[in-house]
Parts: C-alpha cells; sequence; structure tokens
C-alpha cells in the first residue's frame, strides 16, 4: 500500500508540474529567456522589442555590440522599445533637439502563425530602416508590415545606433567606426540562433532596406563578417557607391565635436574616452551643431557627418578597401539582389531646399561645386568639369537655381541616386543574378515618385483606390516572391499584369521593371543622363574610384 501510494503521489506530481510547466504559446524560449508576445489578428502574431544586444551605456558607447545578458522570469515583448538618440531634422529649429534613447537595441518579430503550429519553417525577410544615418527606426507604427506577413514569411525589424553614437570615427583602434554596422550584423547573427524558436527558417534569409538601410545592407554584401547571414537582398534607393552613404572625413567630425564640448586634444583615445562622459542628450546637440556647420560643403549632402567608413585594416573590420573595386572585381556575397530607385528621389527633401535656398545658389556661381568626389578629379580639372556639368543641366547661360530650384533638384536625383544605383546593378550582374526596377507609381500631383514612396505600399497600406491596390499587391508579391524562391517572378504574377521580371544581362542595355500603373520591362532609364556622366568619368575621372 505504501508503494502504491508513493507512485500515485509520484505520478499526480509529475502531471501537476507538466501542465504547470505549459507555457501560452504566445510565450517562446530563446536563447536569453522567455518572451511573450501578442496576437494581433486571428493571423497576425508579433514580439517586440526584444533586447538582442546589452544596452550600450557607460564604458559601452561606440563600442561594438555585446550579447545580452540571460534575464528570469518572462520578458514582455508585447510594445515597441525607445528608438535610439539621434537628431531631429525637420526643421533647423529643431535639429539640435534630441528624441529617443541610448538603451535602444531591440528587434521585432512578426509572424502568420503562432510558432508551435508551423510545420515548415518559413522565409524570414529582415528590414532595416533608412534616416540618412542620422534618424530612423523600427516601429510598427513606421512600419507595420501587415501585407508581408500575409503571404507567409516572417517578418523582423531592429533598431541600430545612429548619428555620432553609431559612427563615430577615428579612422584607428580607439574608434575604427561603423558601430551601427555592428549593431545590425548582431541583429542578423541573433536571427540566425533564434528565428527558428519563432517558425523561421535561419537559412532562408532575405534582408531588405530603403535609403540609409539600402547602403548599411550595400556595405553588409561587401563584408566578410556577414557570410552566411542572409541569402537574398533588396536594394531601395541606396547603394555603396552613393557618395552620401559614406564619409572621409569622419575622423575630422569626432574631434570637431569634441572641441564644441571643450575637449581639446590631438589623441583619438583620449577624446572617445572624455565623450563617453558626455550626458548623451547634450553629445547628440553637439554632434548636430558640427553637422549643420560642416554645410555648405563642396556636395550638397556635406552636412552627413557620421556615416559609414572604409575601416583601417584591423581584425573585425566590416569593410576595408574601396566599394567601387569590391564590387568591380566580385568581391561581395554571390547572392541574388533586387535593386532599384524612385523616379523622382529628391521631391522627398523639398523641404532642405527650402530651408537652405539661399546658400544652394552657390552652385550656379561656383559650378565646381557640383564635380563629384567620387570622379577623383584632377585639381587642375575641377573648375572645367564644373562647367560641363552646369551647361548639361542649365544650359551655358541658365540657372540650377529657378523655378524653386528644379534644375539642381534634377543634378540631385541624377548625382545621387541613379547614377550610383545603375552603376551597382551593372557590377553586381556580371558576377550574380540582379534584377533592377524603376518605381514610378505616385498617388498626388507631383511629377514622378519621391524618395520612400514605394514603402508607403509595402508597409502599413490601407490605400483604397483601384490602382493603389494595384500596386500594393504586386510589389507586395514581387517582395516575398523573391524571398520564397530567389525569383520575385518564378510564374507569372497575376497580381501584376502576369509580367515576367528579367534579371540584368551584362552588356550595353540595362534591363529593368517599370513599376507604375502599368508594369512593364524595359531597358536603359536616363539613358541620355547616363551617357553623359560616364563620358565625363572616362575622361576626367582617376581610377581607382571609391563611390562612383
Amino acid at each position: 500500500m505504501l508503494f502504491m501510494a508513493t507512485f500515485l503521489t509520484t505520478v499526480i506530481v509529475t502531471l501537476y508540474c507538466t501542465v504547470a510547466a505549459q507555457k501560452d504559446p504566445l510565450e517562446i524560449e530563446i536563447e536569453n529567456g522567455w518572451v511573450r508576445g501578442k496576437k494581433i489578428t486571428p493571423n497576425f502574431y508579433s514580439w517586440q522589442g526584444i533586447p538582442y544586444a546589452k544596452p550600450p551605456l557607460g564604458n559601452l558607447r561606440f563600442e561594438p555590440p555585446q550579447k545580452p545578458d540571460n534575464w528570469s522570469g518572462t520578458w514582455d515583448a508585447s510594445y515597441d522599445r525607445s528608438e535610439c538618440i539621434q537628431a531631429n531634422i525637420d526643421s533647423l529649429t529643431t535639429i539640435i533637439i534630441p528624441r529617443g534613447n541610448e538603451d535602444c537595441l531591440y528587434i521585432n518579430i512578426y509572424t502568420p502563425k503562432l510558432p508551435n503550429t508551423v510545420q515548415i519553417a518559413l522565409p524570414v525577410m529582415i528590414w532595416v530602416y533608412g534616416g540618412a544615418f542620422l534618424q530612423g527606426n523600427s516601429s510598427y507604427q513606421l512600419y507595420g508590415p501587415d501585407k508581408v506577413v500575409s503571404e507567409n514569411v516572417i517578418f523582423v525589424s531592429f533598431n541600430y545606433r545612429l548619428g555620432i553614437f553609431g559612427f563615430i570615427t577615428t579612422g584607428n583602434d580607439a574608434a575604427p567606426g561603423n558601430t551601427g554596422l555592428r549593431d545590425q550584423i548582431l541583429a542578423l547573427k541573433w536571427v540566425q540562433h533564434n528565428i527558428a524558436a519563432f517558425g523561421g527558417d535561419p537559412h532562408n534569409v532575405t534582408v531588405f532596406g530603403q535609403s540609409a538601410g539600402s547602403i548599411a545592407l550595400s556595405n553588409l554584401l561587401l563584408s566578410p563578417l556577414t557570410q552566411g547571414l542572409f541569402q537574398r537582398v533588396i536594394l531601395e534607393s541606396g547603394t555603396a557607391l552613393c557618395e552620401w552613404g559614406s564619409t572621409t572625413r569622419g575622423k575630422e567630425a569626432a574631434f570637431k565635436t569634441g572641441a564644441l564640448l571643450g575637449i581639446l586634444t590631438s589623441d583619438s583615445y583620449d577624446l572617445i574616452k572624455r565623450l563617453k562622459q558626455v550626458p548623451a542628450d547634450r553629445l547628440q546637440r553637439k554632434a548636430s551643431i558640427t553637422m549643420a556647420l560642416n554645410f555648405p560643403a563642396r556636395q550638397i549632402h556635406g552636412l552627413f557627418t557620421y556615416l559609414p567608413v572604409i575601416e583601417h585594416k584591423h581584425k573585425n573590420a566590416v569593410i576595408t578597401g574601396s566599394y567601387f573595386s569590391h564590387l568591380e572585381n566580385g568581391d561581395f556575397h554571390k547572392i541574388p539582389v533586387i535593386i532599384g530607385y524612385n523616379s523622382n528621389e529628391v521631391i522627398y527633401f523639398d523641404t532642405f531646399f527650402d530651408l537652405f535656398g539661399p546658400l544652394l545658389g552657390m552652385y550656379d556661381l561656383v559650378p565646381a561645386a557640383l564635380v563629384p568626389f567620387s570622379m577623383e578629379a584632377n585639381a587642375s580639372d575641377v573648375i572645367r568639369i564644373g562647367a560641363e556639368i552646369k551647361n548639361f543641366y542649365a544650359g551655358r547661360f541658365g540657372s540650377l537655381s529657378g523655378s524653386h530650384f528644379k534644375k539642381l533638384k534634377k543634378y540631385v536625383n541624377d548625382n545621387d541616386i541613379i547614377r550610383p544605383t545603375q552603376e551597382t546593378a551593372k557590377l553586381l550582374a556580371l558576377h550574380t543574378r540582379t534584377y533592377m526596377y524603376l518605381f514610378s507609381y505616385h498617388d498626388r500631383m507631383t511629377e514622378g515618385a519621391a524618395h520612400g514612396d514605394e514603402l508607403n505600399y509595402l508597409f502599413n497600406s490601407n490605400r483604397n483606390s483601384n490602382s493603389d491596390k494595384f500596386i500594393t499587391e504586386c510589389i507586395t508579391k514581387l517582395w516575398t516572391n523573391f524571398a520564397k524562391y530567389s525569383n520575385p517572378t518564378p510564374h507569372n504574377v497575376q497580381q501584376c499584369g502576369n509580367i515576367t521580371w528579367k534579371p540584368v544581362a551584362s552588356g550595353e542595355n540595362l534591363d529593368y521593371l517599370s513599376i507604375d500603373s502599368n508594369i512593364t520591362m524595359s531597358t536603359n532609364p536616363s539613358k541620355k543622363e547616363m551617357d553623359f556622366w560616364d563620358k565625363l568619368f572616362k575622361k576626367y575621372g582617376n581610377i581607382p574610384f571609391n563611390t562612383y
């Protein structure tokens, strides 16, 4: 009897413990502990604000991100955490008013199914936001992925450090630079280690981003540190060949910010040590002033002072050597790529032209300021090149600044987005399957699609007109097909009018998909302008280029 009683007690206790240990389906075990998400709709679940790194506070400021500590209990992953501390560049009056926090390195996961119901691991799409490396965040408010997730993929987004906190450099081991890119790499590694717990396939990962996010991913495509972390990439309106996406004056900016704070030193290690002790808000304000004082520079985008850099050679460098040379030599991950841009990117920056209008007249007075640094032109040729550029865009006696800078905007569109994107597509296509697009659809009284317009149809899309719905369904299907099959049109895509998207073929013609009210294949967008620039680079450019 005693044996039987003991046996029954053991069984009851075991059953009770088993039942008690069962978790809610929204509670998931990952490397560092348990996380609990939330149900948004019957077929849409989220886990938001999970730490993928230690808070980069105190002595961890400016340092490469470190894996987070384990936690006890269950982490509440039901809401977005703070965006990273950043500049507010909406206007001159707010530029030095910081927002966000240093404690910001959090990741979000959205799934179409509860993980315990997934039988075959789902493709994963990881989003990297833009914002000129100065601002931005991964919030659901900005990038709600309802439409993307409805295509039976898992969507991941995360915050990374910005501005001086993410991209300070001294050009040596004191601060090699690219800390924000290192945040991104750690987030990608976090996905590799944890996404299976959410029903995702760590070997079927597509990364995609826009503007600075696209430039960041273009860097990671070239980096040896990201081997195997993703299998496809989508680059929207930005590549490593964009001159505004990197800087060679990062060290100068760091010491300028230090001087504004009364840190007068020529020692890189002393500078970084003392900058770590400055309150975050104060440091961000002084970094913003450094940015403002840097304008006007020879190029319109000269105010961007804290950006990715080519690092000095050292262990664990994100990237060394020329961006252009990496692409030209095929020194990058040979994975399928979608790359493209919008038809009139510069419309987005009309406020910028309003703010700095009086200063922008310098480009009529000093055409040499139009010459791209990427050309690596001889000093003796710069005045002549500037005159050729001005004549091409405005005529010999014309003005770049007339009619609200219409001709200057055309120059900026070609110089800052179209030329480097097309060149990147051509170089990629020599070594890997590359699909190029031109997004022209717009739903307002403007001449073309502005910078970021395509995002209105990928995220938080509540567009109601028939044409809007067509674009939403089409671009969502193309992007998610690519994530599933490495081909945006593995078969005729009904949502896009049964189009077949042909990859770029190496040769004279640049094939691309035109995304507008009608979806068509075409060749050689902006041919007249690109022929002009190609001839200019061949005539005056000095190899090796870094950007293009």
